[in-house]
């Protein structure tokens, strides 16, 4: 990365004798304990910080940029998660946040990110440099004392950092959209302290079939870090597991889906969202994230037009085959088409908003057969992650 100018001030990576400044600048914006912002930044690396440099040894803002994919039809699309961009208390209002994500943008594409994701703390910030809503993090929360009570399934114990889990979890993004292609840094994250009440249980002889890692750090409620369940009948056996806590833990919470498993497992009410909200992604190269994402219809053939206000105007021309597609700039007049303005390109790409829910709001258009048509192409889950980042 070369160094940038915002304000007169230098943007640059962030170098060793950093780590104090950036911790400071994440206890202030986010309320991290110093122990727990330097933990942070040991997992993310430093390396993965930038700072937007006033004086010697003072910031005026510093974030992270991770390197990470999104998996979408069973298929990977490169992607960068831009994470905790924080602006120093006396250099707020400046307007800074606007050129920072688009610099970090730029940094992406450069280092091969197709999409750029994040969590918005003020949308229409993020809205002018070309995000949009694109998924969902949920967090649901069960009184114990309503899971299923019995099972056949047998759990054994497991170490929190077994390769099985991550080799299941790899199942699980290939059958949701959306789910982070797990970074060492999102992994640390995960198995971050304090390690002495994690605890993990798999079920499956040759491969785990379901596992559940385990935080049993507050007496108020048991955090479920990270689950799968491959089917039905073991969401309801990792309920039966958790639910044989119920003597100490009343609450049991976890990072679920829009349509979560879990939830469908439960045996009756007894259940309830405890969290929601959305992410955002911008799109920064449209042909080619197209052509590395997956499918469920086997085959179409779509003209796709993204233009708008500050947006490059792109004419492509979609073609299915077998879950995998061909794009190539220009589009055929006789081609059902749809045009969509930029940004919401990104709501429809992930799945988080359909081409006739977005018809209906005004940003995308197009004749009857290319809008349901359009459907078709990117039906599949809703787009969901299981962490904040």
């Amino acid at each position: 990365m070369k160094n940038y100018f915002i304000a007169n001030h230098e943007f640059e990576r962030a170098v060793s004798g950093d780590e104090d400044t950036i911790s400071h600048l994440l206890a202030l914006a986010f309320g991290f304990s110093r122990e727990r912002a330097r933990e942070y930044v040991a997992h993310a690396g430093l390396s993965s910080f930038r700072i937007l440099r006033t004086d010697p040894g003072r910031a005026a803002a510093t974030a992270a940029l991770l390197k990470t994919a999104h998996c979408f039809g069973g298929s990977d699309v490169p992607a960068a998660s831009i994470a905790h961009v924080t602006i120093a208390p006396e250099a707020r209002g400046r307007g800074l946040a606007r050129p920072i994500v688009e610099l970090l943008c730029e940094e992406a594409r450069q280092e091969g990110a197709l999409m750029v994701s994040l969590f918005g703390s003020a949308r229409p910030v993020y809205r002018k440099c070309g995000f949009e809503l694109a998924g969902s993090e949920i967090v649901y929360e069960a009184e114990t004392a309503a899971l299923p009570a019995r099972t056949d399934v047998d759990f054994f114990p497991l170490q929190p950092g077994d390769d099985r889990i991550r080799q299941a979890y790899a199942e699980k993004v290939n059958g949701e959209a959306g789910l982070l292609r797990r970074s060492e840094v999102h992994w640390a994250e995960l198995l971050r302290a304090p390690a002495d009440g994690l605890a993990a249980f798999g079920a499956g002889a040759d491969r785990l079939q379901a596992y559940v890692v385990l935080d049993a750090g507050n007496p108020a409620v048991l955090e479920i870090r990270d689950w799968h369940a491959e089917s039905g009948a073991m969401a309801a056996a990792l309920l039966c597991l958790v639910g044989r806590f119920r003597s100490v833990y009343p609450k049991v919470r976890w990072h679920g889906g829009p349509h979560d498993d879990l939830v469908a497992a439960m045996p009756d009410k007894g259940w309830r969202l405890a969290h929601q909200e959305e992410w955002m992604a911008r799109i920064i190269d449209p042909a080619r994230a197209l052509e590395h994402r997956g499918y469920r219809i086997d085959s179409a053939t779509l003209g796709i037009r993204i233009d708008g206000p500050g947006v490059e105007p792109r004419e492509l021309r979609l073609e299915i085959a077998s879950g995998k597609a061909r794009v190539t700039q220009g589009n055929d007049n006789d081609l059902p088409t749809v045009r969509v303005d930029g940004p919401s390109f990104a709501s429809l790409f992930t799945g988080f908003r359909s081409a006739s829910k977005l018809a209906r709001q005004g940003v995308l258009f197009g004749e009857t057969d290319a809008v349901q048509l359009c459907d078709l192409v990117f039906a599949g889950p809703l787009p969901w992650v299981a962490e904040h980042f």
